[in-house]
């Protein structure tokens, strides 16, 4: 009974291939997923297949950027090995720069991903520059590098097919004899399907205690925001010395808050690197990020650059703090 149940650790190890990383001129099947991002001459295109993807499957997301010649693209990729595209683990990486014959240029960018888990994932945004020096755009601004963010992919990962673990185990079922220690072969399957359902009980129940976990880290984000920022605003608006401590706290405030309620790891980045990541949230709406944004820079001003706003700037960017925390809170708590 022993050697069956390393034999079945072994076969369940084993369900999980060895990813075959994609060849970049390999026609991608008409069922893949595809998102388009236009942006002023430059258009990027995301192709992820295989379009309902299992856990043992390997995940290829293509990436093609087109360009016309004079247009730079600054399209940073992620080596295989360690790195990761969201929770997706890279364990291939090609890529292939073309000139097709209607002119202009083709850049290609082929990952082999690895998904971590079964269930709801997401493929995050891929981040690109682009710096315009065509003879054609004069304007200064126009020529300055351009962020393009492409879409977000969600896709649903489904657990390992029962038919794979199966043909998995098969190979070491077969060195057993037919009554291994008086317990027959019919039994030592039919122990094992229970095994590899009982397993996927426990990872259902795992995704489930995590969730709630999620859930409850949201709410004390929103709870902890409200009550120092009711903090705040019973101390008054600052004068002009206490101006830059007040702001201070009031962008840690809104930072902690939205690193705890979307699950941002960013304490050492600076605003500009923080909003970066922070506004790629597919949550927020064009309004929310926009008043993040203009939230931030106002703060920073006060810290950086010397500006010195009257009481009612003060407590009005402290209302706009609030309400901003109000609109984004989790769902649930506004119902």
């Amino acid at each position: 009974m022993k050697r069956f149940v390393v034999l079945l650790a072994l076969a369940a190890c084993s369900s999980r291939e060895p990813a075959k990383t994609a060849d970049p001129t390999i026609e991608v099947p008409k069922d893949a997923v595809i998102k388009v991002t236009d942006h002023g001459p430059v258009k990027a295109t995301l192709k992820v297949w295989p379009a309902k993807p299992s856990l043992v499957d390997a995940i290829y997301l293509r990436l093609e950027i087109e360009a016309p010649d004079g247009v730079s693209v600054d399209a940073p990729f992620q080596e295989a090995g360690d790195q990761r595209l969201g929770r997706f683990k890279v364990v291939g990486f090609q890529r292939d720069n073309q000139r097709p014959a209607t002119g202009g240029q083709l850049h290609v960018q082929t990952y082999t991903l690895e998904a971590p888990s079964s269930g709801r994932q997401r493929i995050p945004p891929l981040r690109l520059e682009m710096t315009d020096t065509r003879a054609s755009v004069t304007s200064a601004d126009a020529r300055k590098p351009q962020e393009i963010l492409t879409d977000e992919v969600p896709l649903d990962v489904l657990p390992v097919p029962v038919e794979k673990a199966t043909a998995a185990l098969q190979p070491a079922l077969g060195e057993l004899d037919p009554d291994v220690g008086g317990v027959s072969t019919v039994t030592i399957v039919g122990i094992a399907g229970l095994a590899l359902v009982l397993g996927a009980g426990s990872v259902l129940a795992f995704r489930g205690l995590r969730s709630r976990r999620r859930v409850q880290q949201q709410r004390s984000a929103y709870e902890d925001a409200v009550a120092h920022l009711r903090s705040l605003e019973e101390r008054g608006a600052p004068d002009s010395e206490a101006a830059d401590s007040w702001f201070v706290q009031l962008s840690a405030i809104v930072r902690r808050y939205l690193e705890g309620r979307y699950e941002i790891r960013a304490p050492e980045l600076t605003t500009e690197e923080f909003l970066l990541v922070a506004t790629a949230r597919p949550e927020l709406t064009a309004e929310h990020r926009g008043l993040l944004t203009s939230f931030l820079e106002r703060c920073d001003q006060v810290k950086f650059a010397g500006y010195r706003p009257d009481a009612d700037e003060s407590i009005a960017t402290l209302a706009a703090a609030r309400g901003f925390v109000e609109d984004t809170r989790l769902k649930e708590l506004a119902a």
